[in-house]
């Protein structure tokens, strides 16, 4: 996203006071070297031995900003000393990281007995309901830092997610109840927030740009972008101040993601739709889909800040035995497209005089998914499939020649009856590449089930 969120980390190493602590130190001090190299804000290290570390380090610890423990144990550890520290901090997730004894010349194990430590800690921190992952390792192994770093990407992940921010021109399009949004219970839930502009602000903001910015984007839409039929300057002209317009509120308002409504907004209302004025938009630091789908909003945001990634909506159009048939009639981001960008223009109906986006879509593993409330909870419809190329296809009603419009066959990996019974709505979100554990992780920090 725009600024991953770094997370705060505390290092707790712990172990046994009656073990040799020459040998504990340099294991610790390796370990806090490591980490404090990693992409995090590692806001203090501690060593707890006895009940008197603990008792100090709990009382070092008030006030400071944390997102991580990382529970060390480096030997054997009596367990209600960290738990002096951690009985305050049942909302903060914990990276459980023990450490395997060595062999000697001989061939002798000389085990600290960190396995012993972290079965008996992780009884009391399941019974409290803390959020953890845990690392063994074996005897002699590498130690697992890159294990270390995945998890503390997936808490800055889930940091940023809750700091996110989405805006919306307009409300669910076409009333559809599937872009419907909780505002109270999705900020309860995720801290994130939705904030909504009128289409009139924005047509409003569209007419104060100075002609001579206009023609700048006017002229960077003719350089990054193939036109494959003539296209009057009058439309161009319009997608730009769009462009603009929503940009202007996306920078102002420091938001993650945006949509405005489509079919009844720009398309009804001002007679173009905003389809190229989304795609010049769209990427992996600002979220963009049609029709104010709000829980879509959210979908992308997720999948694109795990990821690093743009991600792009898509549409349900026809089912085959294993493949369905997604598109969208306008717009994918620019990340998407199988080469430049490719647009035409095409009108559907009378009212649509705008640009849409045709450009061929790359082929490849995806995953996707959708968000989304039943029944008060919140929770994410997730899976992985393949985007395979699309047979030559239109949507009824469409001028001739029909614009061939961003899509794929989806492969998926379950069977099309579950798929079609369990899939949240029309829109589903996708990215490229395999990310479904990934994502499940950041969404167990969340709160959020996975289905």
């Amino acid at each position: 996203m725009k600024n991953m969120a770094k997370a705060n980390v505390v290092m707790l190493s712990i172990g046994e006071e009656m073990y040799p602590q020459d040998y504990l130190g340099r294991v610790i001090d390796e370990l806090r070297e490591k980490v404090s190299a990693m992409d995090c804000s590692l806001v203090s290290c501690h060593t707890i031995m006895c009940m008197k570390d603990a008792e100090e380090t709990a009382e070092a610890l008030v006030g400071k900003p944390i997102d991580l423990f990382i529970v060390n144990f480096v030997s054997w550890h009596i367990t209600p000393y960290v738990m002096h520290i951690l009985k305050n901090y049942r909302n903060v997730p914990l990276l459980v990281w023990g450490i395997g004894g060595t062999h000697d010349k001989a061939g002798k194990l000389h085990s600290p007995a960190a396995a012993a430590g972290v079965t008996g800690f992780l009884p009391i921190i399941k019974e409290l309901g803390f959020k953890y992952k845990v690392i063994l390792e074996k005897p002699d192994s590498e130690h697992s830092y890159a294990e270390v770093e995945d998890y503390i990407h997936s808490v800055s992940c889930a940091k940023t997610i809750r700091a996110s921010r989405i805006g919306l021109i307009g409300y669910a399009d076409m009333g559809l109840y599937t872009c419907a949004y909780d505002k109270t219970g999705l900020f309860k839930k995720l801290g994130i927030d939705i904030e909504d502009y009128s289409g009139y602000e924005i047509a409003n903001l569209m007419k104060l740009f100075p002609d001579e910015k206009v023609r700048e984007t006017v002229e960077m839409i003719k350089q990054e972008t193939v036109f494959e039929n003539k296209i009057a300057d009058s439309v161009l002209e319009n997608v730009a101040r769009l462009y603009l317009a929503m940009k202007d509120k996306a920078d102002g308002r420091n938001l993650d993601a945006v949509s405005i409504k489509c079919v009844n907004g720009t398309t009804s209302n001002l007679g173009f739709n905003p389809c190229l004025a989304q795609t010049l938009l769209a990427n992996k630091d600002l979220s963009v889909i049609c029709e104010c789908d709000a829980y879509g909003l959210v979908t992308s945001i997720i999948l694109s800040t795990v990821t690093g990634h743009a991600a792009a909506f898509m549409e349900h159009y026809e089912v085959f035995d294993k493949e369905v048939l997604v598109g969208v009639c306008g717009f994918i981001p620019p990340e998407f497209a199988d080469g430049i960008t490719r647009v035409r223009a095409a009108n559907l109906g009378e009212t649509n005089t705008g640009i849409s986006n045709v450009s061929k879509v790359r082929c490849g593993e995806v995953t996707y998914g959708r968000f989304y409330n039943e029944n008060g909870q919140f929770k994410l419809f997730l899976s992985h499939g393949t985007a395979k190329d699309n047979p030559k296809w239109t949507e009824l009603g469409w001028e001739e020649p029909t614009p061939d419009f961003p899509s794929v066959m989806l492969e998926l990996e379950i069977p099309m009856q579950e798929y079609i019974e369990n899939v949240p709505g029309q829109h589903i979100i996708m990215v490229y590449g395999d990310y479904v554990e990934k994502i499940k992780t950041v969404c167990g920090l969340l709160d959020i089930e996975v289905v």
